[in-house]
Order: C-alpha cells, then structure tokens, then sequence
C-alpha cells in the first residue's frame, strides 16, 4: 500500500509540475510576442518572464527528485541526485530573489512617500531593473557554487551513518548535525523573504496614509490608486504566504529524510513545495490585466484549436 501511494505522489508532482510549466510557459510565451510586436521590453513584463523560467526550472527539478527518489531509495548514494540537486539549488535561489526583486518592484511603482531617495529609486526603477535582475542571478551562481559540493557531502556523510548501529547516540547525533547543515542551505530565502516582508509592510503603510488623506479630505469614494494599493498588496500577500509554505514543505521533508527516514513524507512534502511556483504564477496571470486578457481569450477560443488559441496569442496588446 505505501508503494501505491508513493507512486500517486510521483505522478501528482508530474501533474503539478505540466500545470506549471504551462502557467510560466504561458507567461513567457506572451511577453515574448508583445516584445515582437511592439518592440519594447517593459519592465515588469522581464521581471515576470525571467521569474517564470526559474519557476520551470524549479518544477522540474522537483518533478526530478520525486522520480529519482522514488527509483532510488537511497538516493544520498545515487549520483544521479548531484546534478538535479544542483538545478534545485540555483533554482531555488534565482526563484526566491526575483521573487523580492518583483514585490521591490511593486513596492517602488505603486507606494507614496516623499523621502528623497525613495522618489530617486521610483525615478531610475525602468533603468535599474535588468542590473536587479543580473544581481539576483550573481547571488544565486554563486551561493549554489557555495553550496552545492558542502549538500553532496552531507548526502554521502548520510548514507555512511545510515549502516551504522540503529539508535546509536553517535548516529543520532549526526543525524542531528546533517539535519541542521541542510536546513540552512536549503533556507536561503530568508534574507530575500525579509525583503519581501519589509516591502509589503511599507505598502501597507502607504496605503493607510492614502486612505487617511482621503478621508481628511472627504473624499470616501474609492479611487484607481486605492485599488492598485489593494491589488498589489494582495498579489504580494499571496506571495509571503505560499513562499512561508514552501519553506515549511523544505523543512518538513528535511526532517522526514534525515531524522525520521519516511519517504513517503519526503514525496509528500514535495508536492506541497511544488504548489508555492504553481499557484503563485496563476495568481500573477489574474492580477496581470495582459496576461488575464490574453488567457481569456485562449479560454473563450478554446473550442477552435489550435487556430483560435493562435489567434489570441496574436492579438495581444
């Protein structure tokens, strides 16, 4: 039974990883034609494609770890896990910094404050967004070439403790120490995370201020700026609140491997962790007014196939 479960996890983790792909894919794909046609590159629009590509790449790596762990029992001793791992890593790092680097993005464009380097920032942010989008990458080769060959010894120091003598207080306290290593590689979103927070609380308070000078001023109905407020903030909520969820999964499934050694909570927890990059995209293609349209049109045309779904692709803008 346990093996028809864990077979149901590994084809789930493929379904999430289709759905996905599609959702980034489908984002990718339409800021790639509307560069085409209109031959600008905004913004958000290279902030949103470069964030759909490493959410792929995470995807797949997630799918791939599924598969290998469900081939490979012990996959600490496998060498296939050394190099999907390492795509996790990098992955998992450029995800979580171009995800700070989109709330920055929406905290500069739609939040009001008057302190001088605020409005410099809000000035240059069109200017400055392909150099953030570089850095996060430069962060992320560098902290997974940090990274990765210290994960690949803990696997293999794993796997050596896994024969000793069960019980053990020598193998438990390995365990112990291994458990902790990979936590804290596995957790290197929390500086970007701690952006992240820091530039939601700010929105928040900027929009309390605007609320406040419109009630001042009588002024109850609501306004386009109130509702950009709201919706951004929303999108950025979600955003926290999946991304905490993903780290609970990492921590879950850490702690399910080393200490406990189920691996059917390891699998579990790695369809949790594929719901942050999967629900997240969905939710930036309902709030994104180009990506909504173009999707319901797709939806609306959906019954020419595949000339209608062309066709929309084709209309955008």
């Amino acid at each position: 039974m346990p093996e028809v479960i864990e077979s149901v996890f590994v084809m789930v983790a493929v379904g999430e990883f289709l759905v996905g792909g599609l959702a980034n894919g489908f984002i990718g794909v339409v800021n790639f034609i509307d560069w085409i046609k209109t031959g600008k590159v905004y913004s958000m629009d290279l902030i949103l494609t470069a964030l759909a590509i490493s959410r792929i790449l995470l995807l797949g790596s997630i799918m791939s770890i599924s598969i290998v762990f469900h081939l490979f029992l012990d996959f600490s001793a496998s060498g296939e896990i050394n190099i999907v791992e390492s795509i996790w890593n990098l992955s998992n790092h450029l995800n979580a910094w171009i995800g700070t680097c989109l709330s920055f993005f929406y905290f500069i464009k739609i939040a009001n404050f008057s302190h001088p380097a605020f409005l410099w920032l809000k000035w240059r942010i069109n200017k400055v967004v392909l150099g953030m989008i570089f850095i996060c990458f430069l962060i992320a080769l560098i902290v997974n070439i940090l990274l990765t060959e210290k994960m690949h010894q803990i696997y293999k120091s794993f796997a050596i403790h896994r024969n000793e003598t069960k019980g053990t207080h020598k193998k438990q306290t390995n365990k112990s120490h291994e458990f902790f290593n990979l936590i804290f590689y596995y957790t290197g979103g929390f500086v970007p995370f701690i952006v992240s927070l820091f530039s939601c609380f700010l929105l928040v308070f900027s929009l309390w201020r605007h609320i406040q000078e419109m009630q001042r001023n009588a002024t109850m109905s609501r306004n386009s700026s109130t509702e950009v407020h709201k919706k951004t903030m929303k999108s950025m909520v979600s955003f926290l609140v999946l991304f905490i969820l993903y780290h609970v999964s990492i921590f879950m499934g850490t702690l399910s491997y080393i200490l406990f050694e189920s691996h059917l909570l390891v699998k579990f927890s790695m369809i949790i962790t594929s719901i942050y990059p999967l629900a997240h995209s969905i939710i930036l293609i309902k709030t994104n007014n180009k990506l909504r349209q173009v999707s319901l049109r797709i939806f609306q045309q959906f019954k020419h196939y595949p000339q209608g779904i062309w066709k929309s692709f084709c209309d955008i803008g």
